[in-house]
Formats: C-alpha cells, structure tokens, sequence
C-alpha cells in the first residue's frame, strides 16, 4: 500500500477559508463583504490586511488549480513548535481552559511566561511574538469561529407535558395555596394576609426559578474552539 502522505495544516486552513470564500460569493455576497466576513471568522477582530489576503489565493487558485507558494515563515524547519515537548505542553495548556476563554493574548502570554520557561528555553528579546500565538493557535489545531445565536425549544406543548401540567401541577398547586400567604390589594398598597392554618400544618412558602437562564459567552462575538 503506498504511504499517503497528508497536507500540512496551514494548507488545509487556506482550502478551507477558500471554500467558505467561495460559498458566500454563490450566494451573490460581494468580494470585499466576503473577505471581511472570512476576516471575521478566521481573526480577532476585524482583521483588514487579512481580508485584503483573501482574494489573492482566491483568484490564483482559480487560474492555476493550486495554491500559491507560502513565502511567510523563515524557520526552515526550526520552530519551536517542532518541539514535540512545546506540543504537548501548549495543547495541554488550551486543554485545561474552561471553554470559551481562550483567547490569543492569552496564550501569547503563556507561552512567554509558563510554557517554554518550563522546558529551559531562553527567549530573546520580548519573546514570541502575538501573531505567532495566533499562527501556533491554528497549527495546534484550534479555531477562530463566529458566535452563532441558537434557540432552545423546551417541549412544553407536548401531550403528556400538557397532561402533567392541568393533571398533577396545577391541583398540587390549588392545594398548598391554601398554606400560602396571599397578597391583597387594597387601594394604592397591598396587604399580607396569612395562612389559617389547621393544627399540625406549616406555612408552604413556594419559590419560583426563573425560567431565564444566560451562557458564560453571552457577551462574546468570537471564540477560539478546538477542531
């Protein structure tokens, strides 16, 4: 059997975002609106040189069926992130956040600070740099995707929800009213009237759980998730 031999994953990034690309401009959605929204997708924030990258692969893929030679890096094979060590440490490191709060100048800060300190490696300078936090982000496997709204349906329409509701809650209901304080209006003010109570029995004070509830991302338009 011959060995297959399988694309790196910043080549698979670019297939991918050309075919996102791609779709939006089937559905009739401009160039430049097509590469704000893959910008989007794809960065933190609105990334405009990113944007402006998105047409080019676009354009020279359709030409000549493949993608244009990667010219960024330099590293000739020496980056850090080679280290299978670096690897471990760095997936670990995402791994362990709650989801939803990673975030580019966080890991940019980690590794500086914590990861590589940890395996003896003495940086220059200021270390690395944000964006190759944000380049290792997508190497290692993670992505930056748009927050999508979704609706939940609780099913409380259903027959036997239904059949609960008229034939168990509501009479347990009718029945501890009876125990409860009632709250009378009178005028502009309302009046505490309590309970008369049997010998034996206790006040019933009912507590209500709002039905509302919010996620932890509930302000966020991006997050970083793993693939």
């Amino acid at each position: 059997m011959a060995h297959k031999q399988h694309a790196p994953l910043s080549c698979i990034n670019q297939f991918l975002i050309l075919r996102n690309f791609a779709t939006l401009l089937i559905k009739g959605i401009g160039c430049i609106i097509a590469s704000q929204e893959i910008a989007w997708q794809w960065q933190d924030g609105e990334g405009v040189h990113f944007a402006h990258q998105v047409c080019f692969p676009a354009c020279y893929y359709q030409l000549f069926k493949h993608l244009p030679a990667s010219t960024q890096g330099g590293d000739h094979g020496h980056s850090l992130l080679n280290d299978k060590q670096v690897q471990s440490s760095a997936r670990t490191y995402l791994l362990d956040l709650p989801v939803g709060e990673v975030t580019t100048a966080l890991f940019y800060h980690a590794l500086n600070k914590q990861i590589l300190l940890s395996l003896s490696y003495q940086l220059r300078g200021t270390g690395l740099s944000l964006c190759t936090a944000w380049r290792w982000l997508y190497k290692l496997g993670w992505q930056h995707t748009k927050l999508r709204k979704g609706v939940y349906m609780d099913g409380h329409e259903r027959p036997d929800v239904m059949e609960y509701h008229n034939k168990v809650f509501l009479p347990l209901m009718a029945s501890l009213e009876r125990r409860m304080v009632q709250w009378v209006s009178e005028g502009s003010e309302l009046v505490c009237i309590d309970p008369d109570l049997a010998p034996g029995e206790k006040r019933v004070i009912a507590v209500f759980q709002d039905e509302s509830s919010f996620h932890v991302n509930e302000f966020k338009r991006t997050i970083w998730c793993v693939q």
